[in-house]
C-alpha cells in the first residue's frame, strides 16, 4: 500500500517563513508606531517642556535667536507660563525688540508673576524707553521683596534722577553702594546727581572715586 505522506516543497516552506517574518515585522512596527504616537499624544506637554528647557538654555548662553524660535512655540501652548514669558521677553530685549519684550514682561506681572527678576528687567526696559514713572513704579514694588538688591536700587536711582527727584535718587545710589562699594558706574552716576543738586565738592569726590576704581 502506497504511503499518503508527501514531501514538503522546500521552496514553499521558505516562502511561508518569509511571509510569517514580514507579518511579524509589520506587527511590531505598527505596535511601535502606535505606541510612539500615543506617547506623544497623551504626554504632549513633554515636547513643550523640552522646548522650554532648551529655549531657556540657549537664552542663558546668549543664543537669543535660537531661544526665541523655541520659546515662541512654547508660548503658543503655555501662554501663562512665567519662565517662558520672562526668558522670551528677555530675548526680545537683547534683540532690540524692546516693545515685544516689555509686552511679555508686563503680561507676566499682570498674571501675578511679578518676581524680582521680572521687575528688575522690566524696570531696565522702561529706562531704555524713557518711561521713568513706570520704571519707578515697578522697581519700588519689587524692592519691597528685596530691599538690598543692587540692581533694583541702582535702576530706581537712575529713574528717580531722570524725574528730578534727586534726594531720593541719592538715597538709592547709596543703598546700591552698600552692596557694591567699588562699582565705578554707580559712583559716577551719583556724582552727576550731586552736581545737579549744587553739591559740587561731593560730586567731584564721587568722580575721583570712579576714576580711581576704573584704574585698578
Amino acid at each position: 500500500m502506497r504511503s499518503e505522506h508527501r514531501n514538503v516543497n522546500p521552496i514553499s516552506e521558505i516562502g511561508f517563513f518569509f511571509h510569517a517574518a514580514l507579518h511579524l515585522i509589520k506587527k511590531v512596527y505598527l505596535s511601535s508606531t502606535e505606541g510612539f504616537n500615543r506617547f506623544f499624544t497623551v504626554d504632549a506637554d513633554l515636547r513643550v517642556r523640552f522646548y522650554r528647557e532648551r529655549g531657556v538654555e540657549y537664552t542663558r548662553r546668549g543664543r537669543y535667536d535660537i531661544g526665541v524660535s523655541m520659546l515662541e512655540q512654547v508660548l503658543l501652548e503655555w501662554p501663562a507660563d512665567e519662565d517662558t514669558l520672562f526668558h522670551l521677553g528677555f530675548c526680545y530685549l537683547k534683540m532690540d525688540r524692546i516693545g515685544d519684550g516689555i509686552e511679555l514682561l508686563e503680561r507676566s506681572v499682570a498674571l501675578g508673576g511679578g518676581s524680582i527678576r521680572v521687575g528688575s528687567i522690566l524696570g531696565m526696559a522702561y529706562l531704555q524707553t524713557r518711561e521713568y514713572a513706570k520704571a519707578v513704579e515697578i522697581l519700588e514694588r519689587t524692592l519691597k521683596d528685596d530691599p538690598k538688591n543692587f540692581h533694583l536700587n541702582h535702576r530706581l536711582a537712575l529713574a528717580l534722577d531722570q524725574l528730578g527727584q534727586h534726594d531720593r535718587a541719592v538715597a538709592c545710589f547709596e543703598k546700591a553702594l552698600e552692596v557694591r562699594p567699588d562699582d565705578p558706574k554707580v559712583h559716577r552716576a551719583l556724582g552727576f546727581t550731586l552736581e545737579q543738586m549744587g553739591r559740587h565738592v561731593d560730586s567731584v569726590a564721587q568722580f575721583k572715586k570712579a576714576a580711581y576704581l576704573e584704574e585698578l
